[in-house]
């Protein structure tokens, strides 16, 4: 069932799972000085949350395959002092609709991507993304070119077969509905060995409530199990990019990877910076999968330099 969507600006009837997000995402954004300042908007049937803040040239910030918007809390507050930055939550994750994604998974994510810029009416910005969201930033890269200005990808998903064999399994499902039940342990587990090699650092606690309680959303389980699925099967992601398709992306266009990343290997990240012509590659030490977490003032130095032509 399809509840009815609100308009840009209107704030929904939060569930009792809805709100404990909206609280931990409030906190993650206040750690770095920020009100919140949010809206949703209906794309495609789907509810869609997503942050606003500042003004100027338009930066798109794409969170990966958990969590939410909030998860870039430091490089809003970086980036919005000469910029309007926007962070959506994709279909799945935080606050917007739990509705699985389709197959093929980058022309879903590009169905999405292209829906809620036009309903912000958004005309060429500059777009940053981490894992799953680099791979909804080269699918609009390599399929509407003239949306984009300048072009970061971090982690990227997209680029090879390799995956974490978990992953591979949590489409399968038995063992996808019991690996996917929202579990503390599980999400801490995950976030010290693959996404950080920091877990102590000092907003982790905050960081880590926020991304657990997404998972206790409404329908989460299921939408997660059904979208991993589209992603990945036994033999690896599905859903790659050709060499004639990165080869075609002209946008100037850099590649940030972590030093230590076991979601996505660095390999990835070579191939990337020698097909797309005008690009680079830059390798965070201390760093695995969200190299925004471990070291932020060097994402947001790399991010501020990059957008503004530096």
């Amino acid at each position: 069932m399809i509840t009815p969507q609100p308009k840009i600006g209107e704030r929904p009837e939060f569930s009792a799972a809805e709100q404990r997000i909206f609280d931990s995402m409030t906190v993650l954004l206040d750690r770095a000085g920020l009100e919140y300042q949010g809206h949703f908007v209906e794309v495609n049937g789907q509810r869609i949350h997503y942050l606003d803040y500042g003004s100027g040239p338009p930066v798109l910030l794409l969170h990966g395959g958990g969590a939410g918007s909030a998860i870039w809390f430091r490089q809003i507050a970086a980036l919005a002092e000469s910029h309007r930055v926007i962070a959506p939550d994709h279909p799945v994750f935080g606050l917007s609709s739990q509705e699985a994604y389709e197959a093929p998974l980058v022309d879903s994510i590009f169905r999405y991507l292209t829906g809620f810029m036009d309903a912000l009416g958004l005309g060429r910005i500059d777009v940053a993304g981490l894992s799953m969201g680099a791979q909804g930033a080269l699918s609009l890269a390599v399929n509407s070119p003239e949306r984009i200005n300048r072009l970061i990808v971090m982690d990227s998903a997209g680029l090879g077969k390799a995956f974490p064999m978990i992953f591979r399994f949590e489409g399968l499902p038995l063992i996808g509905r019991f690996i996917l039940r929202p579990n503390r342990w599980g999400q801490d587990n995950y976030f010290k060995t693959m996404e950080v090699v920091d877990s102590d650092f000092v907003e982790a606690g905050i960081y880590k409530r926020y991304a657990y309680d997404v998972t206790r959303s409404s329908g989460h389980a299921n939408a997660m199990r059904g979208s991993l699925n589209v992603i990945a099967g036994l033999s690896g992601q599905r859903s790659i990019f050709s060499d004639d398709e990165l080869e075609s992306i002209k946008m100037p266009t850099l590649a940030i990877w972590g030093e230590h990343d076991k979601v996505m290997p660095i390999e990835h990240g070579y191939r990337l910076a020698e097909l797309v012509p005008d690009s680079s590659l830059h390798i965070i030490a201390n760093s695995a999968h969200v190299p925004l977490l471990d070291n932020p003032d060097q994402v947001n130095d790399l991010l501020t330099g990059f957008f503004d032509g530096n």
